[in-house]
């Protein structure tokens, strides 16, 4: 047809191709490739209707407030301090993880500031009504629309925006909403990109915060196009096990803030409750001797959280030995039982190997490798290892014990858990350490040395 041109389009990051191809050459995906028709346009004598005169930095005026508390510690954490005034904030999470409940708690909380725009595309005002009852949360400030016609939307904002009624935009979810005027269907790339630039433009240019909230693949990725994630100011995502009771908010992208910061939350039937000491929350059941299992302090930001290893070493069911891991990487796991097999006469050929760590808390700092590799040799002679005995450092493929960073507030968080003892690496012991703990330290070098040391 005259006017229009056919090419391929990426669903998964929008990619574009002119004939189509089994595998995205740019993201690697595998028939993700769909065909988009686009119209051409014809005017070749458009013009630059406005000229854009750049300002100097120091002539910026930085007016009212520019950040909001959410009202929730762990969240305002996350975000560097609170809401920033016209930022788009992206939050993600598994089906069932708690994303709404924490949004529309944060709505509720948020309507202390005046009117919220709650949008739902996948919940009715029913539901959300109920929903609402069950948190305790209603308030006449918490406006809800269920709608999923961008241009219903816009128009809405548009009309509301200029009496600057709404201090805060909160959409769930991104997939679900769809302009009309694109040819594609809802939740695709074109639909989505087009629809969060839109937003942004209103945020930006009234100052209004706004959330999207986004789904996940199977593969716990955002969905939809990569670009998403660049378009918007910040990326949060909620992690946990359905079976656990805690979650934790993750900052991936954050413009305005640390991309380091965790908050940990516990999900009853109140809604999504801040947990303001999560070592107590992870060792409340670690009160006995057992073997396989350690304590070991990780750093998630500017906190200290002790988390339980657990190792279990049996013998293989199958020809080929089992690696199942949950909350660490398997490879990495695999990497260290090499290490313990080539440096310290270990064979775990006829093992299966599984490791957990405790409240279904991902890790993946390399401080967390001693505490693995004590933990499997723990579980492999049976040994009961002391409920008060904590295990820092990384293992080395030599099996050398590594120099770990910030020490002292990993040793301050023990000592205010009620720990007596603790190895660390050697070459964090001429360091400046705090001696005032009353922790008994302990420094090795490899991985013999802390045999020898726990395993006598």
């Amino acid at each position: 047809m005259s006017g229009e041109k056919s090419n391929y389009q990426c669903k998964e990051c929008g990619f574009k191709s002119t004939k189509w191809m089994g595998k995205c050459s740019n993201c690697g995906s595998w028939n993700s490739l769909e065909e988009v028709v686009e119209k051409e346009k014809k005017d070749k004598n458009h013009r630059l209707k406005k000229v854009v005169t750049p300002s100097p930095i120091t002539r910026i005026q930085s007016k009212g407030r520019t950040r909001f508390s959410s009202k929730i510690g762990e969240l305002d954490r996350v975000l560097g301090g609170g809401v920033v005034a016209g930022s788009v904030t992206l939050l993600g999470g598994a089906p069932g993880i708690g994303k709404s409940t924490l949004i529309l708690q944060v709505a509720s909380l948020f309507s202390n500031y005046g009117k919220v725009l709650y949008i739902s595309g996948e919940e009715s005002l029913r539901q959300l009504k109920l929903r609402g009852e069950r948190l305790n949360i209603l308030t006449e400030d918490l406006l809800i629309l269920a709608e999923t016609e961008f241009v219903s939307i816009k128009g809405n904002l548009k009309k509301n925006m200029e009496k600057q009624n709404y201090k805060l935009i909160i959409i769930d979810s991104i997939q679900t909403i769809y302009d009309s005027r694109l040819d594609s269907s809802p939740g695709s790339v074109n639909q989505i990109k087009e629809i969060t630039n839109q937003l942004i433009s209103i945020a930006k240019k009234t100052e209004t915060p706004v959330i999207l909230i986004g789904h996940v693949t199977k593969e716990g990725e955002l969905a939809g196009p990569k670009v998403l994630e660049h378009l918007v100011d910040t990326v949060l995502r909620i992690e946990g096990d359905r079976n656990y009771t805690y979650r934790i908010l993750r900052s991936i992208k954050n413009r305005y803030g640390s991309t380091n910061e965790i908050g940990v939350f516990e999900m009853n039937s109140e809604g999504m409750k801040a947990v303001k000491n999560p070592s107590r929350v992870f060792l409340q059941k670690k009160n006995q001797d057992i073997s396989g299992s350690v304590i070991a302090p990780i750093i998630e930001g500017s906190r200290t959280i002790l988390v339980e290893v657990q190792a279990l070493v049996s013998s293989a069911t199958f020809s080929t030995p089992q690696r199942i891991t949950t909350g660490v990487s398997k490879k990495r796991v695999s990497i260290l039982l090499a290490v313990l097999e080539k440096k310290a006469g270990f064979s775990f050929q006829k093992r299966d190997v599984h490791i957990n760590i405790i409240g279904g808390l991902k890790v993946k700092e390399p401080a967390l490798d001693l505490a693995i590799v004590t933990a499997i040799i723990s579980s492999h002679r049976d040994y009961s290892l002391s409920s008060r005995l904590a295990v820092i450092g990384e293992v080395g493929l030599a099996g050398e014990i590594r120099a770990v960073g910030q020490l002292n507030k990993r040793i301050k968080e023990l000592k205010k858990m009620g720990f007596k003892r603790a190895i660390i690496p050697e070459n964090n012991t001429s360091k400046n350490i705090s001696r005032e703990s009353k922790i008994k330290l302990k420094g090795v070098k490899n991985i013999k040395d802390v045999i020898n040391d726990i395993f006598k």
